[in-house]
C-alpha cells in the first residue's frame, strides 16, 4: 500500500504534469503550484502533534466524566495499560496517560511488553486465511474497482479536471491521490485549508469518501465474515474485564484502525444490513457504515461497568458519546447478563486458530 508520503508526490505530481494556464482562481492555483508535504518519509506512520494533543485532551474529558473511576493518582494496580510495538500507538497511550496523570507520572506507567501481533490488540495479524483470501486478495477490492468505472466516479474526475482548466480527464488514482492530501492535512492542521480542498465540491467528496467506505467494508467491515469473526478474542477480553470483580477498575488498549473497524462489526454497530456494492452508491447516501464518522483519528470505545441495585449494567460509548448495542434497551444502559447473551456464545465458541487456518490451494 502507499504511504501518506507517496500520496502527497502523486498528487503534486498529477497536478504539476496536468496543470495548464487556465484556471479558475489565480489564489487557488498558486497555492497548489507551491504546495510541498508538510511531513516527510522519517515522519511516516507516526503520531503527529496534533494527535498528541488530541490524546491528551480525550485523557482530560473522560477523567472528567468518570472522576471517581479515573483518579488523577496513579497506580499500576488500579490501571491497566497495552499498546502495540509501533511508535503510534506507543505515543498515543504516552500522551493520554499524560492527561491523565500529568507528564512526570506518564514517563513512569508500567506497559507490558509491546507486541507487534498481538492476540488481542492487532489478532487480524495472527489471521492467516484473513490476510491471504481479504487482505492480499486483489478481489476484496473488487468492488471499489467497479465504483471507480461508475458514471458517479467518471463525473467527478471530469469536474476536478474541469475546475483546474485541463483539457484531459484526470485518472480516478490521481483524483484520490488530492482528496487523501486534503484530508490529512486537514486533520493535522485544521486552522490552515489545505489547498487542495479547494478543488472538491460536497458532491466529490460524496463520490470519494463512498469508495474508501467501499473498501473498509470489505476489507475490515461486513464484506465478509472473517474479517469480524476473529475478533472473539478481542470481544473475550472485554468481557473478562467486565465480569472480574477484582483489580484493575481501568483498562486502555491503545490500537489501531483495522482493530476497531473489525470490533465495531462483530458488535454489529453501524450495520445496513445489506452489501454495499459499486451499484447502489445512490441508494446508500444515508448509510451507517460511514468511515469518515466511525473511524476518524483518536477512535475510541469505551465500555463502563456501573453496579446497580438491580444488577450490573454496561454503558457503551463510541466517539465518547453514548451507542446502543443491537439487542439492548435503546437509550438505557445495558445489562451485562444481556451483554453476555449477545456475545457469550461466540466467545465460548471462539476457535481463532481454527477459523483463521489457511490451507494453500492445490
Amino acid at each position: 500500500q502507499k504511504t501518506i508520503t507517496n500520496f502527497f508526490t502523486q498528487a503534486l505530481f498529477s497536478f504539476m504534469v496536468y496543470c495548464t494556464v487556465r484556471r479558475l482562481c489565480q489564489k487557488e492555483l498558486t497555492e497548489l503550484k507551491t504546495w510541498s508535504p508538510r511531513i516527510n518519509t522519517t515522519d511516516q506512520k507516526i503520531l503527529t502533534h496534533e494527535g498528541e494533543d488530541e490524546m491528551v485532551d480525550m485523557a482530560e474529558r473522560f477523567q472528567l466524566r468518570f472522576s471517581e473511576l479515573l483518579p488523577e493518582r496513579y497506580s499500576n494496580l488500579t490501571f491497566k495499560f497495552r499498546h502495540t510495538a509501533t511508535q503510534r500507538t506507543e505515543a498515543s497511550a504516552h500522551y493520554f496517560t499524560t492527561g491523565l496523570f500529568g507528564r512526570y507520572t506518564a514517563n513512569h506507567v508500567w506497559y507490558p511488553q509491546a507486541l507487534d501481533k498481538d492476540p488481542i490488540l492487532r489478532f487480524y495479524k495472527l489471521c492467516d486465511k484473513w490476510r491471504h483470501e481479504v487482505d492480499d486478495n486483489p478481489n476484496s477490492l473488487n468492488e471499489l474497482a467497479k465504483f471507480k468505472k461508475t458514471n458517479d466516479a467518471v463525473e467527478m474526475t471530469k469536474r476536478v479536471s474541469r475546475r483546474l482548466g485541463l483539457d484531459e480527464v484526470l485518472p480516478y488514482n490521481d483524483v484520490h491521490s488530492m482528496y487523501i492530501a486534503c484530508t490529512f492535512e486537514t486533520a493535522w492542521t485544521p486552522r490552515i485549508p489545505s489547498p487542495w480542498c479547494s478543488l472538491f465540491t460536497k458532491e466529490d467528496l460524496e463520490v470519494l469518501e463512498y469508495s474508501e467506505d467501499l473498501k473498509y467494508f470489505w476489507v475490515d467491515g461486513y464484506g465478509y465474515e472473517i474479517n469480524y469473526k476473529q475478533a472473539c478474542p478481542a470481544i473475550g477480553d472485554m468481557i473478562q474485564h467486565l465480569t472480574n470483580t477484582t483489580l484493575p477498575k481501568a483498562v486502555f488498549y491503545f490500537t489501531h484502525s483495522g482493530t476497531l473497524l473489525k470490533v465495531l462489526s462483530f458488535l454489529n454497530l453501524y450495520n445496513d444490513n445489506k452489501k454495499l456494492t459499486a451499484d447502489n452508491f445512490r441508494q446508500n447516501k444515508d448509510r451507517k457504515w460511514r468511515v469518515s464518522k466511525i473511524d476518524v483519528f483518536g477512535t475510541n470505545l469505551a465500555f463502563i461497568l456501573y453496579r446497580c441495585g438491580d444488577g450490573d449494567k454496561v454503558l457503551t460509548m463510541h466517539q465518547e458519546r453514548p451507542v446502543t448495542l443491537p439487542g439492548c434497551p435503546q437509550g438505557e444502559l445495558c445489562p451485562l447478563s444481556r451483554i453476555l447473551e449477545l456475545y457469550g456464545n461466540s466467545v465460548h465458541s471462539c476457535k481463532f486458530n481454527e477459523m483463521c487456518a489457511y490451507s494453500v490451494p492445490s
